[in-house]
């Protein structure tokens, strides 16, 4: 409803008069109900507005009986309200480009299962586009998780399989045997089975979190082990065990390393405790791996000490009936090779067994050492196979302009081949779930497969050459980049999607700002500083409506009076709504553009006395522009100023230390303000915090469990000295790959912990039987309990390693998380499997020889 004074003076009426008539004819009524033939009927009072004609047909007052209609002071139209935000988007394969979209955003509730509702969502868009949408009107879905899921699915089932596959070919490579190698294998679909239907009780979804990371080489180490000392015995038996029957060597060699391999699963499952004591982030990615892991290894262990047993059995029944004859055993160079080699090169060490332990442990020690020089992030990168952009125009920039600039920005980033379609996002959204001011753009930009990808560029590069041309074209812009999943999430949580914000608490915003202005130029000036900017944006000019209050009591009007002018002379405020089926429309009663649009015509407005008289506005307020804020963010109860910056070709741990360091020194804020370090830095200290407390406390349960286990102090060391080989070991990768240390990297030291131990746990006590009761030699004893182990020990660790060896090189969707947890065990395990064979055997020999003295 579109009016103007002047027709409202001609009537001797005011707005006031018009919203009250129209909210007053807006309405429908209930009667109760009234008895007809013993037929009871419902009373009702139709009124409510149901067409333009109805609005302008109401009364508005009566003059000498003849009345005075809505339609003689204001028209009645139909028009869209003020637009908060502006979508457009391009899609390059249909050559279609559209300024004036309209985007739904569908969210996915919590626990929900994504593939079953895409499914689901697809179906009843179809429904909907059939049989419920005018003509014309098309829904097109331009941002779909389904490409994510898909190729996340498909770098894991890629993994799985080549892990499997290289498993599988080191079992028969290590024990001899296809038919054992094959049975052995067994565990792995067994323990699979076992997990899926744990993970299926506990509400775990397999995908990339839960899968990603599973190493098929740990799973079948207690298969293996079993295997290995039950064929060993098959080999070693004399003629009166085989009279015993196979069933008596099965059961007593079953007996022999059944505990060993208990308490070693057991140990393994208690490394995974700290990352299932995980919050948030970490432990929404990272819990599910853990427990799906823990599921896996109880399983294998179940086959271990059960069908393992009885299948290798089966096999070597045969073998095992002619007594006088000996197992054929397979002859296999390299590891022949690698027995002779070791059996020489230990048979020096236990001679110098003083300097190789004081030795070894000294190169240890030095690669433990060299973790001073890791860096520390969160997370890596995740690759979404898309890229998520943010521009900030200047403050103060309207929502209409802003959106002049869409089109060539779509038109900029949709010219490369690489890219599949382009959305823009001007403003906020109509709901205000975004409270972004009219300056802010985002730009989703989604990608074309990779392997439709003509030339060698890597999406970062792509990211940067988009972003730098974007820069040069619109150099007024400031752009960031971004992925749209870890963008969002990040942002409802810490409030910043960036690596780093450093938030000024307190009260005074000005004085906040030039703190914040000082702290974003010392991150400009720290290496490695990228897009650095303010979140909030500065002061803008604003029309302010100052009321005088002794003016306004002079002539009896109250400010309420002088703010339902404002509001509704030139805002428009809605009085009433329009139901027309399904659809409603907002009533909104608004002053002509000529009344409303300047300075002048504001301070013209007239306000109506409580005699009667007309007031013009610029007698009962200031009228001027002036500098104020656009938005306020709080941090708790006090207001906050953010500076946000993203960390490129460094640590973020190294960064933020340098940071705080320049802070620190030229920045003081007075009793009640405070500076906070957030964004993913936040996430950083907490995981750090976490881990800094549940490891230690895992490591001391694990010593517990091998004191049960050994009931010696000494023997309990000498194993616990594995997880000092495995840390070392990770170490190291991750500098060789150059990777930082993040949480994924921590969770792979967590699992080489488990792992590392079990090995340590089959040589002490291989080592333990053989020299329990001979006491004649010990030396001697050692180098053989060792010699004998060796196979053991380079199946269960070769296998563990050379199974992640696909999760480590992977470079498809969805690997990025994998590839630092893999490295590290890999590497942890590497240096486990050097350095076991070789130390634990003199450390042994020298602490038990000391006790025979």
């Amino acid at each position: 409803m579109i009016t103007s004074p002047e027709k409202l003076r001609k009537y001797n009426l005011t707005l006031k008069n018009v919203m009250d008539a129209v909210d007053a004819n807006n309405l429908n009524t209930g009667g109760n109900i009234i008895e007809r033939g013993g037929q009871g009927f419902a009373v009702r009072g139709l009124g409510a507005i149901k067409t333009e004609r109805d609005i302008q047909n109401i009364v508005l007052k009566s003059e000498n009986g003849v009345p005075v209609f809505v339609r003689d002071v204001a028209t009645v139209e139909i028009t869209p309200p003020p637009p908060s935000g502006v979508m457009g988007y391009t899609v390059t394969q249909d050559k279609k480009d559209v300024s004036s979209g309209v985007e739904g955003i569908i969210l996915l509730r919590r626990y929900e299962n994504p593939s079953e509702v895409l499914i689901l969502l697809k179906e009843r868009m179809a429904e909907l586009q059939e049989n419920d949408l005018p003509q014309g009107v098309k829904l097109r879905p331009m941002y779909d998780r389904t490409f994510l899921i898909d190729h996340s699915l498909e770098t894991v089932a890629h993994t799985l399989f080549e892990g499997i596959s290289i498993v599988i070919i080191l079992l028969i490579l290590f024990l001899g045997s296809v038919r054992s190698a094959l049975v052995v294998a067994l565990t792995i679909p067994f323990s699979l089975l076992f997990a899926f239907i744990l993970m299926r009780l506990t509400g775990i979804p397999a995908n990339l979190l839960s899968l990603g990371a599973i190493d098929f080489g740990i799973i079948v180490d207690g298969a293996c082990l079993m295997a290995e000392h039950l064929i060993r015995k098959y080999r070693t038996a004399t003629p009166e065990e085989k009279q015993d029957g196979i069933v008596q060597i099965t059961l007593q060699a079953t007996q022999e390393v059944g505990r060993e391999i208990f308490f070693s699963v057991t140990i393994i499952i208690l490394a995974y405790m700290p990352i299932l004591l995980m919050t948030r982030v970490e432990g929404k990615l990272f819990s599910p791996m853990a427990l799906t892991l823990a599921f896996a290894v109880i399983g294998s262990m179940l086959g271990a000490l059960t069908f393992i047993p009885v299948l290798i059995s089966f096999v070597y029944r045969k073998a095992m009936l002619d007594v006088d004859k000996p197992i054929k055993e397979h002859k296999n160079v390299v590891l022949d090779y690698l027995t002779r080699s070791y059996e020489k090169a230990l048979s020096g060490f236990l001679n110098n067994y003083k300097k190789t332990t004081v030795i070894g442990f000294s190169i240890v020690a030095i690669f433990i050492l060299c973790g001073l020089k890791l860096g520390t992030e969160f997370l890596p990168t995740l690759d979404e196979g898309s890229i998520f952009l943010r521009g900030n125009f200047p403050a103060g920039i309207s929502i209409q302009e802003n959106a002049k600039y869409a089109p060539k920005i779509r038109k900029i980033i949709a010219k490369y081949p690489q890219i599949s379609y382009v959305i823009t996002q001007t403003g906020r959204n109509d709901d205000g779930t975004d409270p972004f001011p009219a300056n802010r753009n985002e730009i989703l930009v989604g990608l074309k497969d990779y392997k439709l990808w003509s030339d060698t560029i890597a999406k970062k590069d792509l990211v940067e050459i988009i972003k730098k041309d974007l820069q040069q074209q619109i150099p007024s812009v400031q752009f960031s980049s971004g992925q749209p999943i870890i963008d969002q999430v990040m942002e409802i949580v810490n409030g910043s999607a960036a690596d780093l914000a450093v938030s000024v608490v307190g009260d005074d915003l000005e004085m906040m700002r030039k703190k914040a202005e000082t702290i974003a130029q010392i991150a400009k000036n720290t290496q490695g500083a990228e897009n650095v900017n303010i979140e909030q944006e500065g002061e803008q000019e604003q029309l302010a409506i100052d009321i005088n209050r002794e003016q306004v009591a002079r002539f009896g009007i109250n400010v309420a009076d002088i703010q339902n002018m404002i509001e509704v002379a030139i805002g428009g405020k809605t009085v009433s709504t329009l139901y027309d089926g399904a659809k409603r429309y907002d009533i909104v009663v608004r002053f002509l553009p000529q009344y409303r649009s300047s300075i002048d015509a504001i301070k013209d407005i007239l306000v109506p006395s409580s005699n009667g008289a007309l007031i013009p506005m610029n007698q009962l307020a200031n009228i001027h522009f002036v500098e104020g804020q656009t938005n306020i963010y709080r941090y708790g109860s006090k207001r906050m100023i953010t500076v946000r910056t993203n960390i490129r070709g460094r640590d973020q741990g190294s960064f933020v230390k340098e940071l705080q360091s320049k802070v620190g020194k030229n920045v003081t804020v007075p009793k009640g303000y405070s500076i906070i370090y957030g964004g993913q830095y936040e996430n950083l200290e907490r995981a750090g915090k976490q881990l800094a407390f549940t490891i230690p406390l895992t490591i001391i349960m694990v010593f517990l469990f091998l004191f049960m286990l050994y009931k010696n102090f000494q023997h309990t060391m000498i194993t616990m000295s594995c997880i000092l080989f495995a840390l070392g070991g990770g170490i190291v990768a991750l500098l060789l790959r150059g990777y930082y240390f993040n949480v994924s990297a921590g969770v792979g030291f967590v699992s080489i912990f488990g792992i590392s131990v079990m090995s340590g746990v089959l040589l002490v006590s291989a080592l333990n039987r053989k020299t329990m009761f001979k006491n004649d030699n010990l030396q001697e004893n050692v180098l053989t309990a060792s010699k004998e182990q060796l196979r053991a020990l380079l199946s269960i660790l070769v296998v563990a390693i050379v199974g992640l060896i696909p999760a480590t090189t992977s470079s498809g969707i969805g690997s990025d998380v994998q590839r630092p947890l893999a490295t590290v065990i890999i590497g942890g395990l590497s240096s486990t499997l050097i350095f076991a064979p070789i130390l634990i055997p003199p450390l042994y020999f020298w602490l038990n020889e000391r006790k025979t003295k």
